[in-house]
């Protein structure tokens, strides 16, 4: 089977790029594919995301036969292209080939190769393999696949044939604009029609279906490329193991790094950053230093990625001082930290409500010259949030746009949430209408922090009130705010509303959880509706939502506090053998 058929559930048969595109393809499946050019001239491939910045990294570079020119710069680059464009007879195609590929090595300037290449057709020069493979490249690099299949169609029109380069950059084309099923496609298309792929081809498809979360499918595809003679090199390994760690699946990860050693494969930077990180998101601090220190014994010393990992896992813990251990290691080793390293510090201070040094670190990262962006604003509005100092939160909100930065969700979001926790709710309310002003669409957790603001303060009129213009908008009510309005109606005494909300759940194929079970189980024991209560109780089960301790000993006390103690016995048996146990409120209630 192909590996297409995984990928291709769900996914339109046809390419996102239309029928131009199709009509190219055919052409393709109706030629005899040519033999295979050598795997250097593969196009550049972007490695998994290395950092929580999410930046990329080039692990394949491109290359010619011909060894390209050298510019210090763009202008350069065109002075010398003006040059050869006017010069009679006009120099020949490869020198042209040549500098195309100097100004796509510069890594920006794709738009000017194609234009320069439009200059190159009106002066009368024929296009050969290598410069349609650059503008094919230029086209993918600047998202436009659509075009790149031009460029292939043009290929076809001149007698030239595609080779594994041309399919290449078309696949990865694809799967840069997260067209990755429509890249699978391809590629089964290029085998079934005799056109082997090479390790660049594969890693490609791998590094794809690992981003579609098809691990399995991408494990399955490493297997069928060992077996078809070509050899997986370290990108290979580390697109699968870097995938498996970010699946949580450390383990796999680890054999698949210890089976890479044993193929004689040297791991790199990325592969221990990876292994590194996935460890660390279990607290396996031995094995994470183990590998560190295998690592350096290799020479492979940890850059700045490898090190915002550290930091970044140990503030997340709370291990504030462990992370000011690794940020000394690593100013030692001449790296220096960034705005990611600092952010990771300044969000475990907050945690630990320390926001003074949470501040101090903000204005040093300053200091050194880095420009603090909206999360780093974020973190700190949530630690002075959490520390009750919301109006220097409220300032650095004003800062923060006085900086020309524009809040995000998060940012209102953890703002109007402080505002309610201290009751604040007019200025929660004021921040509101100003987030929508502002062109921000306050979203469902929006909703559901000033709601539970209004109910906490006893505003259930408000509450509704917001409940019913939220499902006027595009947003539908979630579990969430359902449990936070029938908690409220219940603990008002309010039950026939609470009913009639938890009713409404099924309605909207919301799945009731053991929070909200408990909750209207409560209320009906608080009206003494004991038989219904019980009922209630018995439902969740039937409904694939087994009670825990706290739905028993809400029950079981409700029993108890109407005297219902015949049940009540049997239903502390039942939690005794189910290794529940009575918590303090409940086991008072027995003996009164």
């Amino acid at each position: 089977m192909m590996v297409a058929a995984a990928v291709r559930r769900g996914a339109s048969e046809a390419f996102f790029i239309g029928p131009q595109v199709q009509r190219c393809l055919m052409k393709i499946t109706g030629m005899i594919l040519p033999s295979l050019l050598s795997s250097k001239h593969s196009n550049s491939i972007s490695s998994s995301s290395r950092s929580s910045s999410s930046s990329s990294s080039s692990r394949y570079k491109h290359e010619n036969d011909a060894s390209s020119s050298s510019f210090r710069n763009i202008d350069d680059a065109l002075a010398s292209f003006n040059h050869m464009i006017h010069r009679k007879p006009l120099p020949c195609i490869i020198q042209f080939t040549k500098l195309l590929s100097a100004i796509v090595k510069m890594g920006q300037y794709y738009d000017v190769v194609i234009s320069l290449s439009k200059q190159m057709g009106l002066a009368g020069l024929s296009s050969n393999t290598y410069t349609l493979h650059i503008l094919m490249n230029c086209f993918c690099q600047l998202q436009r696949v659509d075009l790149g299949f031009s460029a292939l169609a043009k290929v076809i029109k001149l007698g030239l044939q595609p080779t594994i380069v041309t399919f290449n950059t078309l696949i990865n084309g694809l799967c840069k604009v997260g067209e990755f099923a429509q890249a699978v496609e391809l590629f089964d298309d290029m085998v079934a029609r005799g056109c082997q792929p090479n390790v660049y081809t594969y890693t490609t498809i791998i590094n794809g279906l690992c981003k579609t979360g098809e691990a399995a499918e991408a494990a399955g595809l490493f297997k069928k490329m060992e077996e078809a003679g070509c050899q997986p090199d370290v990108v290979t390994y580390s697109t699968l193991i870097d995938s498996l760690c970010k699946d949580r699946l450390v383990n796999e990860a680890l054999d698949i790094f210890s089976y890479m050693k044993a193929k004689g494969i040297s791991p790199d930077i990325f592969t221990y950053t990876s292994l590194i990180q996935g460890l660390c998101n279990f607290s396996r601090w031995k094995e994470a230093s183990a590998l560190l220190n295998e690592m350096t014994s290799l020479n492979i010393m940890p850059d700045i990625v490898t090190f915002n990992v550290l930091v970044d896992t140990f503030c997340k813990e709370g291990k504030v001082s462990e992370a000011l251990g690794v940020l000394k290691t690593m100013t030692e080793m001449g790296v220096e930290p960034n705005v990611v390293t600092y952010n990771s510090l300044m969000y475990g201070y907050s945690l630990c409500t320390k926001v003074v040094e949470a501040r101090k670190l903000f204005d040093v990262m300053i200091t050194k010259g880095f420009k603090p962006v909206v999360f780093s604003y974020n973190i700190l509005i949530n630690g002075y949030c959490k520390a009750k100092r919301i109006d220097e939160a409220k300032q650095l909100f004003n800062e923060m746009i006085h900086q020309g930065l524009t809040p995000n969700k998060v940012t209102y979001n953890t703002l109007i949430h402080g505002l309610c926790q201290l009751g604040r709710l007019r200025e929660a309310q004021d921040l509101f209408r100003n987030m929508r002003t502002n062109g921000n669409l306050p979203n469902l957790r929006t909703y559901s922090i000033l709601l539970d603001g209004f109910c906490k303060q006893g505003y259930l009129g408000k509450a509704f009130r917001l409940f019913q213009a939220m499902q006027s908008t595009h947003l539908k009510p979630n579990l969430v705010m359902y449990t936070i309005l029938v908690h409220a109606m219940c603990k008002s005494g309010n039950l026939k509303d609470a009913r009639k909300l938890f009713s409404e759940l099924f309605v909207q194929g919301l799945q009731p959880n053991v929070k909200i079970y408990t909750t209207i189980i409560f209320g009906l024991c608080k009206e003494g509706l004991l038989d219904e209560a019980l009922e209630a109780f018995r439902n969740m089960e039937a409904d694939g939502c087994p009670p825990d301790e706290i739905s028993y000993n809400v029950i079981i006390r409700g029993l108890l506090q109407h005297k219902d103690e015949s049940r009540a016995v049997q239903l502390i048996g039942e939690m005794r053998d189910r290794g529940f146990v009575a918590d303090a409120r409940t086991r008072l209630s027995e003996v009164g």
